[in-house]
């Protein structure tokens, strides 16, 4: 099985609150790589790697449900906007203070999201182990390496 193989395997049998873990690992990735880019005044990279961040937090937006919990949903969709907008103006006015500020609210959401996952598993009644079908999720400090674009689903099930 080769990398590709391994994180479609990954993406196709994570559960959606792990899959929306894994999009704001990438988003934040790419916006990471674009701050690099942008410091060194690599815009041509910075460009791409921002590009590649907005695809993330579109589907970010994208996978939220408005029939479930609509108050919530509509501030997680602002709050995402708000990334995507200072990625967007990040690209066009070539500042990597947008990109800290899109960073800052993508870590906190990440370990705010981290946090609910760590509680929802203390809450649900445990089963027998089995080994472990979906990916392995790190603590915040830990971002994940890699994530794909995948099909929509709604992060709140």
């Amino acid at each position: 099985m080769n990398g590709n193989d391994y994180l479609e395997n990954q993406v196709l049998t994570a559960k959606p609150h792990q899959l929306h873990l894994m999009v704001v690992d990438g988003a934040l990735r790419f916006a990471r790589k674009a701050l690099e880019a942008t410091e060194s005044r690599q815009f041509e990279q910075a460009h791409f790697a921002l590009d590649r961040s907005r695809d993330l937090v579109a589907e970010l937006i994208g996978g939220l449900d408005p029939g479930q919990q609509p108050e919530m949903i509509e501030q997680l969709k602002a709050l995402f906007v708000f990334v995507y907008e200072n990625l967007n103006h990040a690209d066009v006015k070539q500042e990597a203070s947008y990109i800290n500020n899109a960073i800052k609210v993508l870590e906190i959401h990440r370990e705010s999201w981290y946090e609910l996952m760590e509680r929802l598993l203390e809450s649900t009644p445990q089963e027998p182990r089995q080994p472990q079908s979906g990916p392995i999720v790190h603590p915040p400090h830990q971002i994940e390496q890699s994530a794909q674009p995948h099909q929509s689903r709604s992060w709140i099930t």
